[in-house]
């Protein structure tokens, strides 16, 4: 319960959002506020009209925003993600914390999970070959739990004449290897098995509708090889995002959602053009990319935008995947792949 009746001023704002069919209650107004997701009265927030002092349109539309995307949301963390990917203007110090508590405990779990498939290989084999290629081999055993993009990448396999009749088994080992070579600090060009299972796997010559979720996490594993790989700490990662500044901010949201909007228009077949952030859980995921970007943005070059570095990576595959004359040319493969390529830098292709 509020400990206070509500001011004049907190009353008129509960009479605007109920003019806008939203409920907003005396505790819930105070809650946001001793969370930081609603600013406190005060000469930047009110304004005087006639005798009375009101909150500034700013102040209504923020309140506004957070009821429509509260519904859903369990956590003020939650609440200022959604709030903060659809726009609202919400106050950056909560988005700053949520964003920061939502990616590092998301990271610390990644590790631990790539850290127990690294355990997973047996002593034998970590100790012949390269850390990079043991990590790798993690990576790519968490790539596996991708359901979509494994099932397209083993049915395209099974399209090759010598493995029309493999096992199941066997075509999960070969897609393994796949994933586990795109992991790696680079392709290994110059391995003809390789290469043959890669250009088959992704079957960039067939219809698109069988390839597109192999496409994408092809692409996002690949976009890691394109730039001089550089190993971060969390440290580090939380040093480079707290240097952001808050218009900064807005940016690499401006920049995340664009690259949500092209891994859905791949993902859909085409068929959806804009990635609706309507859930907390979504949020979250685009809140994780935001601040990995903060990092990894430092490996290219100025102005790389993740959605063009999606396009520039699906075309890098697609031209390794073609040197043998294997493949449909490029401007078919423009043509096919069109609407995607529209994301890059905004400039249609």
């Amino acid at each position: 319960m509020v400990r206070t009746e509500p001011s004049a001023a907190d009353r008129h704002l509960i009479r605007c959002t109920a003019a806008s069919g939203l409920e907003l209650s005396p505790y819930r107004l105070e809650r946001w506020r001793k969370a930081g997701l609603i600013p406190r009265p005060g000469p930047k927030t009110l304004v005087r009209i006639g005798t009375a002092e009101v909150y500034k349109p700013e102040t209504v539309a923020l309140v506004a925003g957070l009821l429509v995307c509260a519904p859903s949301c369990r956590t003020n963390e939650d609440l200022a993600l959604l709030a903060f990917f659809n726009e609202v203007p919400v106050p950056s110090d909560p988005v700053r914390a949520a964003l920061l508590k939502n990616y590092f405990v998301q990271y610390s779990k990644d590790r631990e999970r790539k850290d127990e498939e690294w355990q997973r290989i047996p002593d034998d084999f970590r100790a012949e070959a390269e850390p990079e290629y043991n990590w790798a081999e993690a990576a790519a055993a968490l790539d596996m739990e991708h359901k979509a993009a494994v099932r397209q990448m083993r049915d395209n396999l099974r399209r090759r004449r010598d493995l029309a009749t493999a096992s199941r088994a066997e075509l999960d080992e070969r897609v393994r290897s796949v994933l586990i070579h795109l992991n790696a600090p680079a392709l290994p060009t110059d391995d003809s098995v390789f290469m043959a299972d890669l250009r088959m796997a992704m079957a960039f010559a067939g219809p698109p509708e069988q390839s597109r979720a192999a496409w994408l996490l092809a692409a996002l594993c690949h976009s890691e090889q394109l730039p001089e790989r550089v190993e971060t700490s969390g440290p580090e990662r939380l040093e480079t995002f707290l240097s952001v500044t808050d218009d900064d901010l807005g940016v690499l949201r401006e920049q995340v959602k664009e690259s949500l909007d092209a891994m859905w228009h791949m993902a859909t077949e085409g068929r959806g053009r804009h990635f609706d952030l309507n859930s907390p859980e979504m949020a979250r995921s685009a809140g994780r990319m935001l601040v990995e970007w903060t990092t990894a943005r430092q490996a290219h070059p100025p102005g790389t935008r993740p959605a063009q570095l999606l396009v520039d990576s699906l075309r890098s595959l697609w031209s390794l995947c073609s040197t043998d004359s294997v493949g449909e040319g490029r401007t078919a493969f423009q043509r096919r792949t069109r609407p995607l390529q529209q994301h890059r830098s905004g400039r249609p292709m």
